[in-house]
């Protein structure tokens, strides 16, 4: 499977998320990669940011959360 074919199924996915749980998605931006760092070779995605169980009424102004979903090994 080609990069583009992997993204576009990617946002295929992301589009297919319900509404209500796709606001829960506010500043986090999507990101795909052809593969993870060598020492994770069966890592399929990563998720890097601030839970939002953690999230306060301090938590503006960041820059956005991180998913990296890697296209394989």
């Amino acid at each position: 499977m080609t990069r583009e074919q992997f993204e576009e199924l990617v946002s295929q996915a992301l589009d297919r998320i319900p509404p209500e749980l796709m606001r829960l998605m506010d500043n986090v931006a999507v990101f795909v990669e052809d593969e993870p760092e060598p020492g994770d070779p069966d890592l399929l995605g990563l998720y890097e940011g601030t839970p939002l169980t953690d999230r306060g009424e301090w938590y503006a102004g960041v820059l956005p959360d991180r998913i990296t979903i890697y296209r394989g090994p």
